[in-house]
């Protein structure tokens, strides 16, 4: 008779043990500074930082991704400081932005299903001035499997600041991509 209490115990608790493990969010959203504190974002799980030099537009560029990954799906935040030269020529700095704009497009192979100005949330003490604030939605392939990205490509005072969210097309829930991208904002 003892032996029916303490299976039903054990059986109860492995039963909770199990829906607790599957009730366990798939994204652990944080909020942190990204982009050497230009920004705040909130990202679907702990983020590593990486940095190598880039060349983009003629111009060779220190980028700082700082990324987190779940699954398959990428979410990052790059960011450069923009030389004088780029900074003060307009021409030049529109250059650059569809320069990173075309990278993300190149990156998948893909085609460019849509482009459309957006804003950044700035606070009332944040006077950086937003020279472009682009979102980008581009369909192509990772490893010849079908994927996708949602992005922001932003020049935020002397930072060129750009956000993605990648992965498979069977994998990244829309909402979850838009969560991601929209979540930036300046302080």
């Amino acid at each position: 008779m003892r032996i029916l209490p303490r299976l039903f115990v054990s059986l109860s608790l492995a039963v909770s043990f199990l829906a607790l493990t599957a009730c366990s969010p798939k994204y652990d959203w944080r909020e942190m500074p990204a982009a050497d504190g230009a920004v705040k974002v909130t990202y679907p799980a702990r983020p590593q930082a990486d940095t190598r030099d880039v060349n983009v537009a003629g111009h060779t560029l220190p980028l700082t991704f700082t990324i987190a990954q779940v699954d398959a799906s990428v979410f990052a935040v790059g960011h450069a400081k923009l030389p004088d030269a780029v900074l003060n020529d307009p021409a030049e700095m529109a250059k650059v932005a569809d320069a990173f704009e075309e990278v993300l497009r190149a990156n998948l192979r893909g085609t460019l299903r849509q482009r459309r100005d957006v804003t950044l949330k700035q606070s009332a003490a944040d006077t950086r001035k937003l020279f472009r604030a682009v979102e980008v939605e581009v369909h192509g392939a990772v490893a010849n499997s079908p994927s996708w990205l949602l992005g922001r490509v932003y020049v935020l005072g002397n930072s060129l600041i750009e956000i993605v969210a990648l992965g498979p097309e069977a994998e990244l829930a829309p909402d979850v991509a838009k969560q991601f991208v929209e979540s930036v904002r300046a302080e």
